[in-house]
């Protein structure tokens, strides 16, 4: 654009000096020409002189209506060259009026004399040209702002992709810190657990061993609960390798809620209901093991403490959360609730992902585990 006003502003200096001096009187000819090269130069000094194009403007604006009035022609077009420039420059509302205002006394000035008719259309022409002009800057204006905001939503588009990238780093690293801990919490327990058993059963195998000769009877009873407390230790150890195992695709999730909800029936005996609100999706399995753990604690507690005989089981998918309700029918606590043991694991292992843990007690008492999702 600015190119082509550029062109248009040397050929309105250009045109009518070339035109105007075939009516020029051959005797003036050397002072028109100086003249005319003058006022080739003033359309260049602006672009050569950018930080004094104000006054420079002004200059050329009185110089061309004192050249049209001197002699005459068509070089009252000259001043729309000087329209050209200054709003090229993008002036503000109030100058582009203070500009049109002076550019029709100008043009005025270079037209006295003439018919009444072409000044009355050069001022229409003249008005028509600065408004062409500001709607032109306003439009330019719009686009240059329509460019900078989308350039930067392309620098927000990348730092967003940056941070997602890094979310989802952190994700990983959160996950694999979860499964870490679990392989802790389940080598604690087979040192705890199991190792105390095996203990046991050594020092009652030698109290057997003793008995033998002495008190066969005593020595069978000592066996038996060898046995038994053996054939404890194996099934213990056989969930603990299935925790440690790796899960193929082929076999069901180890902490499927539903699967839960099936053991709870069968080994509680009390009434189970399980709830999906939302749309379902896949989670990380870090967050998949929190819900577990947390419903499997909310579900022994109901039972321990509240002597609970329904359980509902409410898991909702909202845009960005996940959150899981469990409530029971048992009695409600009369003092206000203290975190033991089991509400202050639920919110150890929510705190590693930066969830939330709430305890209700209005019309039935409910924990709610509430944990934020990372969209892909």
């Amino acid at each position: 654009m600015n190119v082509m006003l550029l062109r248009m502003r040397s050929l309105l200096v250009a045109i009518p000096a070339i035109v105007t001096i075939i009516d020029i009187d051959a005797r003036t000819y050397a002072p028109y020409t100086a003249f005319a090269l003058l006022a080739l130069l003033f359309g260049k000094a602006d672009t050569i002189m950018p930080k004094l194009a104000g006054p420079i403007l002004i200059a050329e604006l009185l110089f061309f209506a004192w050249f049209s009035f001197s002699y005459g022609g068509i070089l009252y077009l000259l001043p729309f060259s000087t329209l050209i420039a200054a709003f090229r420059r993008r002036p503000a509302m109030r100058e582009c009026a203070a500009w049109t205002i002076a550019g029709c006394a100008a043009l005025t000035v270079g037209l006295y004399g003439r018919d009444p008719e072409l000044i009355v259309a050069l001022l229409v022409l003249w008005g028509t040209a600065a408004g062409l002009l500001y709607v032109t800057n306003d439009f330019e204006n719009k686009r240059y702002k329509f460019e900078e905001l989308y350039e930067a939503l392309t620098v927000s588009n990348e730092q967003l992709d940056a941070a997602r990238g890094r979310m989802k780093d952190y994700a990983a690293q959160i996950e694999q810190y979860a499964q870490t801990e679990e392989r802790n919490r389940i080598a604690k327990d087979i040192h705890d657990d199991l190792g105390h058993r095996l203990i046991r059963v050594k020092m009652m195998s030698e109290a057997a061993l003793r008995l033998f000769d002495v008190d066969t009877d005593r020595a069978r009873d000592i066996v038996e609960q060898i046995r038994d407390q053996l054939q404890d230790s194996m099934e213990r150890m056989r969930r603990t390798v299935r925790k440690l195992a790796a899960e193929s695709d082929g076999e069901p999730r180890r902490y499927a809620l539903d699967r839960l909800m099936a053991e709870s029936v069968d080994g509680l005996g009390f009434e189970v209901r399980f709830e999906v609100q939302g749309i379902p999706r896949p989670i990380y399995p870090s967050m998949e093991l929190i819900l577990f753990k947390n419903a499997q604690e909310a579900i022994t507690n109901a039972v321990r403490h509240g002597e609970a005989t329904v359980v509902t089981v409410e898991l909702r998918f909202d845009s960005d959360s996940v959150s899981l309700t469990v409530a029971n029918d048992g009695s409600l606590p009369i003092e206000p609730v203290e975190a033991g043991l089991g509400i202050r694991g639920m919110r150890e292992r929510i705190a590693l992902i930066g969830g939330k843990l709430e305890v209700t007690t209005e019309e039935r008492f409910a924990i709610t585990t509430t944990l934020t999702l990372l969209n892909k």
